[in-house]
């Protein structure tokens, strides 16, 4: 699923203390700057994307191995999948649809068992990015800088704004919504919309928060 033009920033109204709306922002909203991992020495950096007609383009310089990624590059978990006819009896077809993590080499094909003559063939499978598997960045599957496990569950965020949004609504004793089914706010995991949980989801934020700010 590629990653689609976050919508605008501006006009949005001025938040009223104890009260949160859901303006229909989208996740991706937050994507043109993300506070990563590098994938190879662990090191903090940034991806920085900018949306040009009909396209991000994005890259990413690691300060500590040097690694550069840019447009296109994928280092995320994967799914593997493929298809083919039984080597031995023709019965068609035998599947392949495996997720891969990130930083596991997978091989170029995997083997399949026919559910006509139980025999095992090799299927020759491709690759798509997982963008959803982990908490890493939709555009390289880097791993995410701020991730902060809590005992409901796991929060991260992409940057300050992000993490501003996310505080605006933990603090807030009334939430609206005009039914934006694809928010970001609407998606978010069942735990963080407990009351219950508001608190322990607002020291999560400001912990998160403080980390950005110590880089």
């Amino acid at each position: 699923m590629a990653v689609r033009r976050p919508p605008g920033r501006r006009g949005r109204p001025a938040p009223v203390p104890g009260r949160h709306f859901d303006d229909g922002r989208g996740l991706n909203a937050f994507a043109d700057r993300i506070a990563v991992r590098c994938h190879r020495c662990d090191t903090p950096g940034w991806v920085l994307a900018s949306w040009q007609p009909y396209r991000w383009t994005v890259r990413f310089r690691c300060t500590g191995c040097s690694v550069a990624l840019d447009s296109g590059d994928w280092v995320g978990a994967v799914c593997m999948s493929g298809r083919r006819p039984c080597g031995y009896c023709g019965h068609q077809w035998l599947y392949v649809h495996r997720r891969i993590a990130s930083g596991v080499r997978s091989p170029a094909t995997f083997p399949a068992r026919c559910g006509q003559c139980g025999r095992s063939s090799d299927v020759d499978v491709s690759a798509a990015p997982l963008r959803d598997a982990e908490p890493a960045d939709p555009h390289f599957g880097l791993p995410l800088h701020l991730v902060e496990p809590t005992r409901a569950g796991l929060l991260w965020a992409y940057n300050a704004e992000h993490l501003q949004a996310l505080h605006e609504y933990a603090v807030a004793t009334l939430r609206e919504t005009k039914g934006h089914h694809r928010s970001m706010f609407s998606r978010l995991p069942q735990w963080m919309k407990l009351a219950r949980h508001r608190v322990l989801l607002q020291r999560a934020v400001e912990r998160l928060q403080k980390r950005l700010l110590q880089g």
